[in-house]
C-alpha cells in the first residue's frame, strides 16, 4: 500500500513530542468520532485514518520504522497517499496484487511475503471498515480476488486468511461458499502433493529394484 503521511493526518510535525501528538490526537478523535457524526461515512473514515496515525505515532519503535521509510520515499521524490482508507481502495489494492501474481512464475513464488502482503490487506483496520460499511458486491469482490491471489500458497500460509475472509463474509452465502470451495481445492492439492511425492519414492524404489535384478 502507498505510504501515508501520519503526520500530516495528525495535524502535527516530524519533530512533535509524544504529548503533542497525544493532544492532537484526542482533539481530532473528539472531531470526528462517529458518536458525534451519526450517520457521516466521511467522518468514519477520517476518525479511522486519526486512530491509525496515532497508532503508529504514539509507539517509539512503530514511529522510528515508519520515519525511516518517510524518508526514504521523501529520498526518491515520491509523495504520499492523501486517499482515505475506504472499501473502494482496499478494492483497488487488491487489484493490484491480483495483477502482481498473475504475472509471476508459481514455481518462485515467495510464500512467506505473498501471504504477509495478503494478510496486510485483511489487516484489522481495513476488515473493519468492510464489516462497517457492508457493501456486499465490494466485500464479495475482495474475498474473491485474495482467494485467487492465495492459490500458490500451500495451505498452511492460507488458513489465517481464510478465517479472515470468513469474518469478512459473515452470512453471505457466495462468499462463504467461495471460500469452502477454495479450502477444499487447497485440501485436495496437499493431499496429491503427499501422494506425488509417495509415488517418486516408490517409483524410485522399483526402478532400484529391477536394476539390481538385471544386474544379477
Amino acid at each position: 500500500m502507498e505510504l501515508k503521511d501520519y503526520y500530516k493526518i495528525l495535524n502535527v510535525t516530524p519533530l512533535a513530542t509524544p504529548q503533542q501528538i497525544k493532544k492532537s490526537f484526542r482533539l481530532l478523535a473528539l472531531k470526528w468520532h462517529p458518536d458525534k457524526n451519526p450517520g457521516n461515512i466521511y467522518a468514519e473514515a477520517q476518525f479511522r485514518e486519526v486512530q491509525e496515525a496515532h497508532e503508529i505515532l504514539s509507539d517509539t519503535k512503530k514511529r522510528e520504522a515508519y520515519n525511516y521509510k518517510r524518508w526514504y520515499r521523501r529520498s526518491l521524490g515520491k509523495d504520499f497517499t492523501s486517499v482515505l482508507t475506504t472499501p473502494e481502495n482496499i478494492l483497488w489494492e487488491c487489484n493490484r496484487l491480483e495483477n502482481y501474481v498473475s504475472g509471476i512464475n508459481v514455481f518462485q513464488v515467495d510464500y512467506d511475503a505473498l501471504s504477509h502482503h495478503i494478510r496486510k490487506l485483511l489487516k484489522d483496520t481495513n476488515t473493519g471498515i468492510l464489516k462497517q460499511y457492508n457493501n456486499t458486491s465490494i466485500n464479495q469482490q475482495v474475498v474473491y480476488k485474495i482467494l485467487r491471489c492465495s492459490l500458490p500458497l500451500p495451505r498452511q500460509y492460507t488458513e489465517i486468511i481464510t478465517e479472515l475472509l470468513t469474518g469478512i463474509a459473515g452470512k453471505d452465502r457466495e462468499m462463504n461458499e467461495n471460500i469452502r470451495q477454495f479450502k477444499k481445492q487447497q485440501k485436495q492439492k496437499e493431499s496429491w502433493n503427499k501422494y506425488k511425492v509417495f509415488s517418486v519414492f516408490l517409483f524410485t524404489i522399483i526402478i532400484c529394484w529391477l536394476i539390481y535384478i538385471l544386474a544379477g
